[in-house]
């Protein structure tokens, strides 16, 4: 009886639509719909004449468009005769084009990237226009208004006109930001030229701030962090005395990055300050902090102790691996000055500006060679930084990628640190603009 019942509705659905859709377009098929939305720019996959979840999403779409626009439509995602007439009207071309919140695909990608580009959007490019998308429009057409107040309307969305303009060289406007910097050019660097949130420059030798950004608000530290454990572990610890790793080394966050270092393993103190300096492992900082101080916490007081005394006036940590938590952040300012100061203690100096290590052989331990692979240290990547020394990366998805490094030619050392970038190769950027910067900075001063 019930398979009798589902097989009726099932040709009442075919009777339905049957009779409905032929009349939907006057004379235009679902197919020839499609054809005619895959030609605006909507990505519903092939033009098959069925209504599925894509060209239902497109529909809808198109309707708050027309509606929005004045015109007698609901939107239902259904193909109804007055919404396909609309969308195929030439007329209405540019309008059906402009992307707005709900849109996606390569489109709406290709001009979140822009937007990133411009510092105007720090989410990354997924191709859906979200609320974060449209404010960055938004910003990027008052911008543009101030110049053509006649044809830029500042409403989040964006024309087929304003797309293609997006997408040309701004940099005619008079924009500074990353994507129209001129690295010929490395003397001519401003904070508008960088992707990070933050960032400081310094003369590693006499303190000086070369260049900075938005360099003493307090912000997340990520992993960066563990140049304050390894400053602190240093000036409690015998780095030759043999430990035994403690059983804190397992009381980390699950996605922590790990080393890993398991309980009841023997090594030196050296070796574990190696692994969570190259490995950035988590399980290593706590297990320095219960080696060092007894606690986690105990051990985040010392580290702010010793901020204090460095003159760190925009931190404060509570834990010793950045992971994020309440309370828990440092400024780039703040970041360089550590860093600064770890480089005049020599094991400091060694550990960071150490790109492979072996630790000791052990039963869990089969492999024990750990190495760093920062593109800014292979000479065949585009990113490589030929004078970059020792420093830190750290990232989490709300502090965003951070560095602290510096960089060593002809007898200057400089120290730079990049804060809430949006990735990786962004960060690598940043630095080479930072430290060409510092270089000509310095030259220019002798």
């Amino acid at each position: 009886m019930m398979r009798i019942r589902r097989m009726l509705c099932m040709a009442l659905a075919v009777c339905v639509l049957g009779s409905v859709l032929p009349s939907l377009a006057e004379g235009t098929s679902i197919k020839a719909l499609q054809e005619r939305l895959i030609s605006l720019g909507y990505e519903i996959g092939a033009a098959d004449g069925i209504i599925g979840k894509n060209t239902s999403a497109a529909i809808m779409l198109a309707q708050e468009t027309l509606r929005e626009n004045g015109h007698d439509v609901q939107p239902s995602g259904a193909p109804d005769p007055e919404t396909v007439f609309l969308i195929m009207q030439e007329e209405n071309t540019d309008l059906l084009r402009t992307l707005r919140p709900g849109s996606w695909g390569n489109r709406v990608k290709q001009a979140q990237r822009q937007l990133a580009g411009l510092n105007l959007l720090q989410d990354s490019a997924d191709g859906i226009y979200g609320a974060n998308t449209e404010n960055a429009v938004k910003a990027f057409e008052e911008a543009m208004e101030a110049q053509d107040p006649e044809t830029i309307t500042a409403d989040g969305r964006l024309t087929p006109d304003e797309y293609d303009l997006l997408m040309s060289n701004l940099g005619a406007y008079g924009f500074e930001a990353p994507i129209f910097f001129d690295e010929n050019h490395p003397e001519e660097l401003n904070g508008n030229y960088l992707y990070a949130k933050h960032a400081c420059l310094i003369n590693a030798v006499t303190g000086e701030t070369l260049l900075e950004k938005d360099a003493d608000t307090p912000a997340e530290p990520a992993s960066t962090t563990k140049i304050m454990t390894l400053i602190t572990a240093l000036s409690l610890c015998d780095p030759d005395k043999l430990i035994v790793i403690p059983a804190e080394a397992l009381d980390v966050p699950a996605d922590s990055t790990k080393v890993p270092v398991y309980p009841g393993e023997k090594m030196t103190m050296k070796d574990l300050l190696y692994g969570m300096m190259i490995r950035s492992g988590n399980d290593a900082a706590n297990s320095v902090a219960v080696l060092c101080s007894g606690s986690v916490d105990a051990f985040a007081e010392e580290m702010n102790q010793k901020a204090e005394q460095l003159g760190m006036t925009n931190s404060h940590f509570v834990n010793p691996h950045g992971y994020t938590a309440e309370g828990h952040y440092t400024s780039a300012r703040d970041l360089v000055t550590a860093a600064r100061y770890g480089l005049t203690q020599p094991l400091y100096r060694e550990i960071v500006t150490c790109l492979c290590y072996t630790l000791p052989v052990t039963e869990q331990r089969k492999d024990p060679l750990i190495s760093l692979k920062w593109e800014i240290y292979n000479p065949g990547s585009e990113y490589y930084i030929p004078h970059a020394a020792g420093g830190k990366s750290g990232y989490t998805s709300t502090a965003g990628f951070c560095y602290v490094g510096a960089y060593q030619e002809n007898g200057i050392t400089l120290i730079a640190a990049v804060m809430g970038g949006r990735g990786r190769n962004m960060a690598w950027t940043d630095l080479r603009r930072l430290f060409a910067y510092g270089m000509e900075t310095e030259k220019a001063a002798e």
